[in-house]
């Protein structure tokens, strides 16, 4: 097959969501760099997920500190891209003006046609992974292959984290708690992690999270063994990198913490209570090292960007019982995590 010339390879991907919206890209950045593209990541999102990506993915990386910079940025580096790659979470008329400054071409998923060729529309079948290989390949070709495309191919890693004994990463919320009608009640949690510790003395337990959980970090001193330690509000993504890295697993719930212990070849047990794991599917291309606990309930998965169930609720903050959360059992919870890191 004929190359495009240097030129016509210089593409750019925008990057505007969380942890876990950054490695759903891995297997598309992978993707470009096998096919010999020369990539720039321009990051525009309060999150400082550029050190999740080694440069074997990219070639340059642009970091976009606000509005004003955006529009300066459009305007000063007119038509250097052949083409600007842009996901579901790249919506808005600044965003759409700038990608039209700095690109010859534009391709991002969109929810309706738009009428631009290049666009791409949703796709309910697909995975968010897909969906983003979609704006590179037709949707024949868009599939993922297996776990390893999400794989990070050189992480970088370093032991700044010491624990004693071998050890499993905690997130206690979904979405940094940003969306407290995804979280199992925090009561249950607090029982696993008691039980974990005090029945396997040997292993250590560690809750991660950021500013917005540190509510959870009171609650949680003095009431877990010694062997359960608490980070929540003390790490950076990068101090998160290396600490799952070099854990043995993750235990938590849909989360970008998640995404990460997938990308780093962890083994991994989320709860979902109204949020749709079908948007990842780990559980279905890897089932012996991601498990997913749900409730089996009519009304369920009512948070989803596609495909949201909306027979009972329109909006999951409206739900009367959040019952895919609050009926799941602690001890069924604590019996699968054991089951599944052979506990």
């Amino acid at each position: 097959m004929k190359l495009l010339t240097a030129k016509k390879r210089k593409i750019a991907i925008l990057f505007t969501g969380g942890l876990g919206d950054t490695l759903l890209f891995v297997p598309l950045l992978k993707e470009f760099k096998r096919k010999d593209f020369t990539v720039t990541c321009i990051f525009y999102a309060k999150y400082k997920n550029d050190c999740l990506l080694d440069n074997s993915l990219f070639d340059k990386k642009i970091f976009i500190r606000n509005k004003l910079h955006l529009v300066f940025f459009g305007l000063s580096h007119l038509k250097q891209f052949t083409n600007l790659y842009i996901s579901h979470f790249g919506a808005g008329k600044l965003l759409t003006a700038v990608s039209r400054l700095i690109a010859k071409k534009r391709t991002q998923t969109v929810s309706t046609t738009t009428g631009y060729k290049r666009d791409r529309v949703v796709i309910s079948e697909f995975t968010d992974a897909e969906q983003n290989l979609y704006l590179l390949y037709s949707k024949k070709n868009a599939a993922i292959p297996g776990i390893a495309s999400f794989y990070l191919p050189q992480p970088i890693i370093t032991n700044t984290f010491k624990m004693a004994q071998p050890y499993y990463v905690v997130q206690l919320t979904s979405g940094n708690n940003s969306t407290p009608y995804r979280n199992w009640p925090f009561d249950r949690w607090l029982f696993v992690i008691q039980q974990l510790c005090l029945s396997h003395p040997e292993i250590g337990f560690v809750v991660v999270g950021d500013e917005y959980e540190k509510d959870f970090k009171s609650l949680l001193e003095g009431a877990v063994p010694d062997n359960c330690k608490i980070l929540i509000g003390e790490t950076s993504i990068q101090d998160l990198f290396n600490i799952v890295a070099n854990s043995s697993g993750y235990i938590g719930q849909d989360s970008g913490i998640m995404h990460l212990a997938v990308a780093l070849r962890k083994k991994t047990l989320s709860i979902f209570g109204p949020s749709n794991e079908a948007l990842y599917r780990y559980h279905i291309i890897a089932p012996k090292d991601h498990k997913v606990i749900t409730v089996d309930i009519a009304c369920r998965p009512c948070s989803s960007w596609k495909n949201a169930n909306r027979s009972r609720v329109t909006h999951p903050s409206l739900c009367p019982d959040l019952a895919c959360l609050t009926t799941l059992d602690q001890d069924l919870v604590l019996q699968q995590i054991k089951m599944h890191f052979s506990l």
